[in-house]
């Protein structure tokens, strides 16, 4: 068929010539298939200037021979994919990076001997060839390394190498592999300062040293300056050499970057941004440089820059917003991060990581407005009414915290269960506390502890199961509610994590409540001792414990601690002035309003402890407890 169509090609082309040359009058009228019978066993030669030379014959054949291999190889066929690199060879011998490549699928399929060979045979068809001599030396390294005659020859071949090509920083990059290899670092750096001897005009050969010295020395940004002498001056050398040529320029510049020399670093993307302005890739390099060196202002001028000429780059402008929020400049990060939306289009996960980033600020009022609007956009999303219980609770407004947790619950449930988690209830429960309806933070407190023993019965974070405990423990003794059900909550919280102020307080509380006032005293000097910063709430405990002690002073002496530190609370105030006035009088420990007999059903899980409550996926930092 294939012959068919170029026969029918061909007549198709010469039909109205050979039209023309028919007589007027034709004795017989032919159609196509008359001219395809005609045709269809001549051979025409191909024109003299299509004909090979033996040389042009063999890089055909190797072409041939290669592109044959290359799909055996891709097959999986290895052992015929090596003859075909074979025959390719012997067709085009100077091809020793295929004599390479050929060597290694032969060594891994256990032919080391032939692979050894056909590198020798490479080597002596290619002796002129630096490439030629780093393979055999680097095959020796790799499959000779536990024979020390191997190695012997690995670094004869390649220090051979470098005395014939000593212009090629190749060979030395080489050499310098094997010393290091061999822990021989001192002769690694001798072979790189003789290299420096040599008066090499290619900023390339330079560039290249440079890297290499680099890593010989070991050169990071906390170097010591004279260690850096010799990496500087191949890299200066190399910059010197350069002629414009924005590769090797751009190189040294991420050089000096890495290393700490933001002014060099800059003055070098300076120069190739002046001569190469439309380079983005390197204007962010630029800003990244000024970012090193602390100049903000530089880095969002520059960034700037970039938008300016690429005003549809979503990233920049996240970039810039990013800036503005981290220095609290919101209003202007506002229109860099409208301009990424409106880029992007607004997918839901935009809007969720943006709702993030301004909660992450503690932005927490834009956050509200911005993810209302999100939810309005997405309102079969989660996300955004489980954001808004972070931005809402951080404000206290706990009523439309509240609408908030169950709009996430009714949205999450089937979608997104694991939003809520235990994290999520003790957030929830702790709403409903501050809300003062104790009961629903009750039933949402044991909801949470139900979730750490179920999802963590090994206790792998002991920090997140106290402090349900000791919240839940606390809210209770506040409010003269189960008593002692809340001291066994905090003595198990206190179990878990016994250099917790703010447990200790409360440990020490619940012995207040019970009269224990010796065993209050102890506990709530210990809790004194142990928070990092002065707790008024803590101060006015001790007070009052010394106060029930007997010790009028001590009690006045805390008190007024805690007026200085809270002079808004009239509490502090009012205790103050009945103690100093000997009005106060020591009293039994007040009586529970209310004890809740719980059923053994409903008892408190036994203390297991549980990781932080999974966070959405950038941290929120959780609105502020009154407990730990």
């Amino acid at each position: 068929m294939l012959v068919h169509r170029r026969i029918v090609a061909y007549v198709a082309s010469v039909f109205p010539v050979l039209f023309l040359l028919l007589p007027v009058r034709a004795e017989k009228t032919r159609d196509l298939e008359d001219y395809a019978q005609v045709y269809v066993n001549e051979f025409f030669a191909p024109d003299d200037s299509l004909t090979l030379s033996d040389e042009a014959g063999r890089k055909s054949r190797a072409l041939a021979h290669y592109a044959y291999g290359r799909g055996l190889e891709v097959r999986g066929r290895t052992e015929e994919a090596v003859e075909a690199y074979r025959r390719v060879l012997e067709n085009q011998p100077d091809q020793f990076f295929l004599a390479r490549k050929t060597a290694y699928l032969l060594a891994r399929s256990g032919e080391e001997s032939e692979a050894l060979a056909l590198l020798e045979e490479s080597l002596a068809n290619n002796p002129d060839e630096p490439y030629a001599h780093i393979s055999l030396s680097e095959f020796l390294a790799t499959y000779q390394a536990n024979d020390p005659a191997g190695r012997q020859r690995a670094f004869e071949v390649i220090e051979k190498a470098v005395e014939r090509f000593p212009d090629e920083a190749a060979v030395y990059e080489h050499l310098v592999k094997l010393y290091l290899a061999a822990n021989r670092r001192e002769e690694a750096r001798e072979l790189i300062r003789d290299a420096t001897a040599r008066e090499n005009k290619s900023a390339a050969y330079w560039l290249r040293l440079g890297r290499l010295a680099a890593q010989v020395w070991a050169i990071r940004e906390s170097s010591d300056p004279a260690e850096t002498e010799v990496v500087d001056a191949l890299h200066a050398k190399a910059l010197d050499l350069a002629a414009g040529d924005s590769g090797i320029i751009e190189q040294v510049a991420d050089y000096y970057h890495a290393t700490g020399r933001f002014d060099q670093a800059i003055a070098a993307y300076v120069q190739i941004i002046t001569a190469e302005p439309d380079r983005l890739d390197l204007r962010e390099k630029l800003a990244r440089a000024y970012g090193g060196k602390g100049d903000e202002e530089k880095v969002i001028s520059t960034l700037k820059e970039i938008v300016e000429i690429d005003p549809q780059n979503a990233d920049i402008h996240k970039q810039i917003a990013g800036i503005f929020m981290r220095g609290k400049r919101f209003q202007e990060a506002i229109p860099h991060l409208q301009a990424a939306l409106t880029i992007t289009k607004g997918s839901a996960t935009e809007y969720g990581a943006l709702g993030r980033m301004m909660i992450e600020s503690r932005e927490f009022e834009l956050s509200v407005e911005f993810l209302t609007e999100a939810a309005y956009h997405f309102p079969e999303s989660p996300d955004f009414p489980f954001l808004l219980t972070f931005s809402l609770g951080n404000l206290e407004r706990w009523e439309e915290a509240i609408e908030q947790f169950q709009a996430t619950i009714a949205l999450a449930k089937e979608t997104q269960p694991q939003l809520l988690n235990e994290g999520f209830y003790f957030r929830y429960a702790a709403a409903f506390e501050r809300l003062g309806q104790f009961e629903e933070a009750e039933e949402f407190f044991r909801k949470t502890m139900e979730l750490i023993a179920r999802n963590d019965p090994n206790g792998e974070n002991v920090e997140f199961t106290a402090t349900v405990y000791n919240y839940l423990g606390y809210m209770w003794l506040e409010n003269d509610m189960n008593i002692d059900e809340a001291g066994e909550l905090i003595k198990t919280a206190a179990d878990l994590q016994p250099e917790s102020g703010a447990i200790a307080d409360s440990l020490g509380w619940f012995y207040f409540k019970k009269g224990e006032f010796e065993q209050a005293r102890e506990e709530l000097l210990r809790a004194e001792s142990l928070i990092e910063e002065m707790d008024a709430v803590i101060l006015d405990h001790i007070g009052q414990t010394f106060h029930q002690l007997g010790d009028r002073d001590t009690a006045i002496e805390y008190l007024r601690k805690a007026v200085e530190l809270e002079p808004e609370k009239e509490e502090f105030s009012k205790r103050l002035k009945e103690y100093e006035k000997g009005l106060a009088k020591r009293v039994a420990p007040a009586p529970e309003k209310k004890e809740k007999k719980t059923p053994a059903s409903e008892k408190t899980p036994a203390a297991d402890g549980k990781k932080e409550a999974d966070a959405p996926p950038s941290p929120i930092p959780a609105e502020p407890v009154r407990r730990e």
